[in-house]
């Protein structure tokens, strides 16, 4: 992503932490971040028009409200969804709302790769590519490779990245979108996390980690 471009994301919730990580960690990657303590006071900013919007939910009977009158204000603006995990019930209302969401606790390395991808996804419709995993020929072979469990890496472990590829990712000058990619592997997230976050790329990711843990860059967390 270009740092000139600018692009505005709204985050709309009371959690003082959650604004500040949110706040920090988009700003550093060159968005502009604009923080409304809840649905009315976005609301009432008529000058605001966001790039996508992050509405955190509370538990319970409307936790979904919040997200609702984004939805109502800004009908075509993508709206990410800070939620707890999310049961069947919650997931219904959440694609009638056409909202994606990322459960809490949120890393800053998923929070830029999904809002990255979110963006691409409106504004690349029908011809997206959000980094050179999206371009990659899945053949019907590979597929079949990667899913034998001798081969796959578990999907229950954690995983960070080596030195090596550390050494690697410094000389490559990828764009911040590509590099979150990366960071994805933090040391902190399973690989189940990571697709339960992102799972329309889930072949491209477990194909990047299965080729990163094969040649020893990337590797799991013993600790």
């Amino acid at each position: 992503m270009s740092l000139t471009r600018r692009q505005t994301i709204l985050f709309v919730g009371s959690d003082a932490e959650i604004a500040q990580l949110i706040e920090k960690t988009l700003s550093v990657a060159g968005y502009q971040v604009e923080v409304a303590p809840n649905p009315e006071a976005a609301c009432a900013r008529s000058d605001l028009s966001p790039t996508l919007v992050i509405v955190d939910t509370a538990p319970g009977v409307g936790e979904l409200a919040a997200a609702r009158l984004m939805r109502e204000r800004w009908i075509t603006t993508p709206i990410i969804a800070l939620t707890r995990l999310p049961d069947e019930v919650l997931s219904r209302a959440m694609e009638r709302l056409r909202l994606s969401s990322l459960v809490k606790p949120v890393t800053p390395a998923l929070l830029l790769a999904t809002v990255a991808d979110e963006i691409d996804w409106e504004q690349n419709q029908g011809a997206r590519v959000t980094s050179p995993l999206e371009s990659l020929d899945i053949s019907d072979d590979l597929v079949f490779f990667l899913g034998d469990r001798r081969l796959a890496p578990p999907l229950n472990a954690i995983y960070r990245r080596t030195d090596e590829l550390e050494a690697a990712l410094g000389n490559a000058g990828l764009s911040p979108s590509n590099m979150a990619l990366f960071e994805l592997f933090d040391g902190q997230s399973t690989l189940a996390d990571i697709i339960d976050n992102l799972p329309h790329i889930e072949p491209k990711i477990l194909l990047l980690a299965s080729y990163l843990a094969r040649v020893g860059w990337l590797t799991q967390v013993t600790d």
